[in-house]
């Protein structure tokens, strides 16, 4: 499959209109629904189908863009490190994946120190839960992966930083719940909750339990947290979370209260185990690992 091809394809989904996604490409109408109608016939199926608003992707369609933007931008990445002068000053594009954490002012503020010296250098930041972020970091989409706790994972290797995450509910303020200073294991008996859809933190969860998480009342999932504290903040349940992630905007309406026995997850910096790291990754990796321990700040 033809990278640039696949470039026509998420211009034509991303503007929902051929004539625009020509004008974009600086191509002609006719030879870029040439190229669509290949790229269909190359894979057997329909990508595209006329709406109300204009092409909209078919379900196949939804499957290939999310895959071909990783494949697209992944094929930069490497075309910037290889085009790469090597001399003194980092080039190309260091790729990301964060979930929600404090923490990851860490990462900004070594990308921000080498980017004053390296103004060729850039960063592609992508947002997720762990499983989400874990797998691209697997697949190598992603050069480097922040991930909160609870456990490690074979094939990476690891920078643990100086935060923890202790965790606990999110109640609305008027819950009888906001009124306890810790939540206990039978706290949460019988209580809707909105819990993440990660397997291992339901596992880490039942650990603290002291029983089985299928014996809770999850009446929501979710993988990243914003939405998850609208439903708190409008009452269907109370959110199994770590503190630190909620926005102020919310901070009238809800309250976080920890665990009890305490229950605390790490943060780490994690890639690829023997992987060869651009020397733009490796900068980033040992200016995080200096203002980590204080000799940078």
């Amino acid at each position: 499959m033809d990278i640039r091809i696949l470039r026509y394809f998420i211009a034509v989904a991303e503007e929902g209109n051929i004539t625009k996604a020509a004008a974009r490409l600086h191509l002609s109408q006719p030879a870029l629904s040439t190229q669509l109608a290949s790229l269909e016939d190359e894979l057997g199926q329909k990508l595209f189908e006329r709406g109300p608003r204009g092409i909209e992707l078919t379900e196949k369609g939804l499957v290939l863009k999310r895959r071909a933007d990783d494949l697209v931008d992944f094929a930069e990445r490497i075309e910037s490190e290889v085009k790469a002068n090597g001399g003194a000053e980092l080039e190309g594009t260091v790729s990301i994946g964060a979930g929600e954490t404090p923490a990851f002012r860490f990462v900004a503020r070594a990308a921000t120190q080498l980017a004053r010296d390296n103004p060729r250098l850039r960063f592609s930041i992508s947002s997720g839960n762990g499983e989400d972020i874990l797998m691209h970091l697997r697949e190598g989409v992603h050069d480097l992966a922040l991930l909160v706790g609870p456990g490690r994972y074979e094939g990476l290797d690891y920078l643990t930083l100086p935060h923890t995450h202790r965790w606990g509910l999110l109640v609305a303020s008027d819950s009888p719940l906001a009124v306890k200073k810790r939540i206990a294991p039978s706290d949460t008996r019988g209580i809707p909750l909105v819990s993440s859809r990660q397997a291992m933190v339901r596992e880490f969860i039942s650990g603290w339990l002291g029983f089985p998480y299928s014996r809770l009342d999850v009446v929501a999932t979710y993988n990243l947290f914003y939405n998850a504290a609208m439903f708190v903040e409008a009452g269907l349940g109370a959110a199994v979370c770590i503190d630190g992630v909620v926005p102020q905007e919310f901070a009238a309406s809800v309250a976080f209260r920890p665990f009890s026995p305490a229950l605390v997850s790490d943060v780490y910096l994690a890639w690829r185990k023997n992987a060869a790291l651009s020397p733009a990754v490796a900068a980033l990796v040992e200016t995080v690992r200096n203002m980590a321990s204080g000799r940078q700040m």
